[in-house]
């Protein structure tokens, strides 16, 4: 498995659930997931601010700061764990990776040697470290025990005493900043009020910091299950089983909303398009309607707060965006809603055709005139489709644009138009709708509501855009699809493969599985076009699944020419 940076950030932000800050470190997904739960563990960089402030004037900050990675390792270790069952397997490999690369090197300075050591320990090799080392070693791996943020502060400044020379200047600040951590601020010293994005932020903390409580991110995911107990009996599974369902559900419905499905129809729909490399996968369709209690609004103000930046975008540049709108609404509207054909036929009235005389002489025929008929117009309903996956997030509101673009020139032309956004989190497909096919066009601004998270089964979404585009009759039905072409839904990491049946989605056999979706929506009739948002990097794969029938828009001033002459070929070759 590679992991692209893209990757490694959505393992950072899964694990450490603050979406606002940026993962640059290297390695796999392992190596984000630990430095995750060191950044959740001591929120705002305190724990970085607290080495940083106490080894910068100190020729063994190097060392000292080794000492402080190693012990925040082995504090974070177990929740990592019984949250992440999926990274424990991962743990081994990891650590044998780093002990290899440190026991390669010639020379090792002190803060190198502490982390050979270390990675032994961690993969199960007994340590080699001599009569200095040994002490400072078990008194690190001593460092699971520890039950507090403050705990943790006392315990690195009394390793660093023992085992460094520190400056007593610097020793003082250490205590001084244990002294000052937990004591609440006095009342008179509210902090002012603050501005949304702020606000969410704060809103991550509390909830960070409740056990029960892990946010998810994207194509990262698990569900937590106790496997600690044996279980006896068919019933004892079957209501375990429930449980985690019911629980999985829950956070689902935290993250995007109330589904608004029917269970019924919802299994209906399952049962028919949950097959193959979807088996076991699970729908829930939301309009992003979400329920009162502070985990859910948590999730509901960062929807708010991109809504807000999107829109600010959007205004900021309004006339250019409007006049992409005219543009495409005309291109549409002369090429595709204007050629209706025309022919002429006898009739009983109309201009006379003398070569038609004879039929009434003879035949009593009074269709001898001739008349123009123009075929009935034909009808258009078209799905856009947005990807809403993690690796979107550095062009959420380039992508809910254009997306709003297109679905404003449609609507103003009176043709059905839905939009849909798609993403997944643990084995549930996400569809939010933003607006269905009658829906008023106020409600295009919906649109702007886009937000980027969680992993992407693009082949699945597919099957349900295809499959519900039979509750709307048209002669002619068109799919849009905004994507970046990186198909990807990782479920062994962080869930407990041994009770899931839902395969990981990723590499080619998830773009093979995209481009047979959009293969056979194709043999049912329906013009598929995709837009692209990514990267060169992932062309080749967008050209795999959508063959030439795709657009990539670098120039927003010729948005609507290019979508609109695509959008034309495409619909002729259908017709």
């Amino acid at each position: 498995m590679t992991w692209t940076d893209k990757r490694r950030q959505n393992v950072y932000w899964t694990v450490g659930g603050n979406y606002q800050r940026r993962y640059s470190g290297e390695g796999d997904g392992f190596d984000a997931a630990e430095s995750g739960m060191i950044d959740r563990a001591f929120p705002k960089n305190r724990l970085v601010n607290f080495v940083a402030k106490n080894t910068q004037n100190v020729t063994n900050g190097k060392d000292m700061n080794a000492v402080a990675r190693i012990l925040a390792l082995q504090y974070t270790k177990n929740t990592l764990y019984s949250e992440r069952p999926g990274i424990k397997a991962m743990a081994k490999d990891s650590y044998k990776t780093r002990y290899r690369t440190l026991d390669f090197l010639n020379k090792r300075d002190l803060a190198q040697e502490i982390e050979m050591q270390y990675a032994a320990y961690r993969m199960g090799k007994p340590m080699s470290a001599g009569t200095f080392l040994e002490p400072l070693m078990r008194k690190l791996i001593a460092g699971d025990k520890l039950k507090s943020e403050g705990e943790f502060y006392e315990y690195l400044a009394r390793l660093w005493r023992e085992h460094f020379h520190v400056n007593p200047t610097l020793t003082f600040e250490v205590e001084k900043k244990i002294e000052v951590k937990d004591v609440p601020p006095p009342p008179e010293e509210a902090e002012p009020k603050k501005k949304r994005r702020q606000i969410v932020e704060t809103k991550a903390e509390q909830i960070e910091d409740k056990d029960t409580e892990i946010i998810e991110s994207a194509e990262f995911s698990g569900v937590i299950r106790d496997t600690s107990k044996v279980v006896e009996s068919d019933a004892s599974i079957t209501r375990t089983r429930a449980d985690n369902e019911a629980r999985t559900l829950a956070r689902v419905r935290k993250h995007y909303g109330k589904e608004t499905l029917s269970p019924a129809k919802a299994k209906k729909i399952e049962s028919t398009i949950a097959t193959g490399l979807h088996q076991g996968m699970r729908l829930h369709v939301t309009k992003g309607n979400f329920e009162n209690d502070m985990g859910a609004r948590f999730f509901e103000d960062q929807i708010l707060a991109q809504r807000q930046e999107t829109e600010a975008i959007y205004e900021k540049d309004r006339h250019i965006y409007e006049r992409s709108i005219f543009e495409l609404r005309e291109i549409i509207r002369k090429n595709l809603l204007d050629d209706s054909s025309q022919e002429s036929v006898r009739a009983a009235n109309g201009a006379i055709d003398t070569g038609l005389l004879w039929r009434h002489v003879i035949l009593g025929d009074d269709r001898i005139f001739k008349k123009n008929s123009f075929e009935q117009e034909n009808s258009f309903a078209v799905d856009i489709l947005l990807d809403m996956s993690g690796s979107q997030q550095d062009r959420q509101a380039e992508v809910a644009i254009q997306g709003f673009l297109i679905a404003e020139a449609l609507t103003q032309l009176r043709i059905p138009t839905r939009v849909m956004g798609f993403c997944n989190l643990f084995n549930y497909q996400i569809i939010r709708i933003f607006r269905d096919y009658k829906d008023d066009s106020k409600e295009n601004r919906e649109i702007f509501s886009y937000k980027a998270s969680g992993s992407n089964r693009d082949g699945f979404a597919l099957r349900y855009v295809f499959e519900t585009m039979e509750e709307i009759e048209s002669d002619t039905k068109v799919l849009i699809v905004l994507s970046d072409g990186m198909p990807n839904d990782l479920l062994s990491v962080g869930l407990d493969t041994g009770k899931g049946d839902v395969v990981d989605y990723e590499g080619e056999d998830a773009v093979y599985d995209t481009a047979a979706e959009v293969l056979q929506g194709k043999l049912k009739q329906r013009a598929v076009l995709g837009v692209f948002t990514g990267e060169d990097k992932e062309l080749d794969q967008e050209k795999l699944i959508f063959g030439t029938d795709f657009v990539r828009i670098k120039d927003l001033e010729r948005f609507s020419v290019v979508v609109g002459k695509y959008l034309k070929s495409v619909v002729e070759r259908l017709q």
